[in-house]
């Protein structure tokens, strides 16, 4: 197993952790080939630790979040025709998962914790316009609660994700939706 010598008091620590256990000290080190960019998507390995700048805005990283990823391959869309079931089951078989650590400035980490915010009140407003519409017996409420469902849906999906996969397999992950000057830190990916 990889791990991280604490440049500070020469600990040996983990290679998850972003902090030293015994001095505190962060462990900055970004194994230069394990990160690169090739125009606006982000490539890294499995094992790759992302630096402690914001992914949004290229600011000092306040927060690290956690990301678990999944991807399928495009053509598995197409299925959602032979059956919704049917799609669903064997996209879940045969995704690719991965576990991420990106960093975000206070700024972006409040934005999310905003849209998150919203994106609950849409979904109990939607709740609440079916209950109306159940209790006083009124179509127009349903209607209402349908379009909240889906608006809720949809801002939720576009504002809380923060990086989108376009593909991962078993040595690398594809990340896009990260600033332009954060990439510009990386080498050019030249495979």
């Amino acid at each position: 197993m990889t791990s991280h010598i604490c440049t500070r008091c020469g600990f040996q620590n983990q290679v998850t952790v972003w902090q030293c256990y015994q001095c505190g000290a962060a462990l900055n080190s970004i194994d230069r080939y394990s990160v690169w960019r090739k125009n606006s998507v982000l490539i890294m390995t499995r094992q790759a630790l992302l630096p402690d700048r914001c992914i949004k805005c290229n600011e000092p990283g306040e927060q690290k979040l956690k990301r678990n990823l999944s991807w399928h391959h495009p053509a598995f869309y197409l299925l959602v025709f032979a059956g919704p079931l049917f799609y669903v089951v064997l996209a879940m078989f045969m995704r690719k998962t991965a576990t991420i650590e990106i960093g975000l400035c206070e700024n972006h980490s409040a934005m999310r914790r905003r849209d998150i915010a919203f994106t609950w009140g849409l979904g109990l407003l939607s709740i609440g316009s079916f209950f109306f519409a159940v209790q006083f017996e009124d179509l127009t409420f349903a209607g209402i609660g349908s379009l909240l469902i889906l608006s809720t849906a949809i801002y939720g999906i576009v504002r809380i994700k923060m990086v989108t996969p376009t593909k991962i397999d078993e040595r690398f992950i594809w990340l896009k939706g990260c600033n332009g000057d954060y990439l510009t830190a990386f080498p050019e990916w030249r495979a």
